[in-house]
């Protein structure tokens, strides 16, 4: 099935809170379906281009992604405009945001289709995540088309195998309070090394050893199974509650 042409804007408030482990699990799991993707880095740090750089240098890249590093948001905006004038219309864009808020932001909002909050579960993510839903919720006050604007859902991130009590008690607030995506991405030692080697599904099939590759394309299947729930709301948007 395909998908066509999807934005979508990785945000919240709070640093550390693994946007860019995010991205570059959407952009492993949409390369090894074949389809090209384009991730802009507008983070100072160049989390992502530097990954790329790393990724080309250990073999474990596809001339299907592609990261461009700017903090221009208005230069993102126009090569997503570009982008939509290819032919290739199997595309996904991953914008991967700097913490804080800033009027910058409302220009990359405006040209998603949906804006993926990640939160691991502590009582600081969840603060942040709720101060990030508050400023989607003015933002939709501030557009002249506030119908038109992508939808808002959180994303569990790093989550453990075993939850307390407390981070359970984080999870049932947030469920209560914020749309929330069914799949989670799990505390996996492959985002780890996805973070310092490339891409997942091309460290997964250089891995000689069987049992950790099989590790390694058990988070493959996590990320494609968030991303096709991403494309399936971005397909049949809801509203924010």
């Amino acid at each position: 099935m395909g998908y066509g042409i999807r934005v979508v804007l990785v945000m919240n408030r709070k640093g550390g809170s693994g946007k860019s482990t995010l991205c570059r699990a959407l952009a492993s799991a949409a390369a090894a379906r074949g389809e090209t993707v384009t991730i802009f880095d507008t983070d100072a740090s160049k989390s992502c281009l530097t990954w790329m750089q790393a990724g080309k240098e250990a073999g474990n890249w596809s001339p299907l992604v592609e990261v461009i590093h700017t903090l221009d948001a208005l230069r993102v905006a126009e090569a997503i405009g570009q982008i939509y004038e290819q032919p290739d219309q199997e595309h996904l864009i991953l914008i991967d945001t700097f913490g804080g808020g800033s009027e910058a932001q409302d220009v990359l909002a405006v040209a998603a289709h949906r804006i993926i909050c990640p939160m691991m579960l502590s009582r600081g993510d969840l603060s942040e995540t709720l101060e990030t839903a508050n400023w989607y919720l003015k933002l939709r006050g501030r557009v002249e088309k506030p119908g038109e604007l992508a939808g808002f859902s959180v994303l569990l991130n790093r989550v453990p195998v075993r939850v307390s009590e407390t981070e359970r008690a984080v999870a049932e607030e947030l469920f209560q309070s914020l749309p929330a995506l069914e799949i989670y991405l799990g505390s996996r030692a492959a985002y780890v090394r996805m973070d310092r080697e490339g891409l997942l599904g091309v460290i997964a099939d250089k891995t000689p050893n069987r049992a950790l590759a099989a590790h390694v394309q058990s988070a493959v299947k996590e990320a494609a199974d968030l991303l096709e729930e991403i494309d399936q709301l971005i397909l049949n948007p809801a509203e924010i509650a």
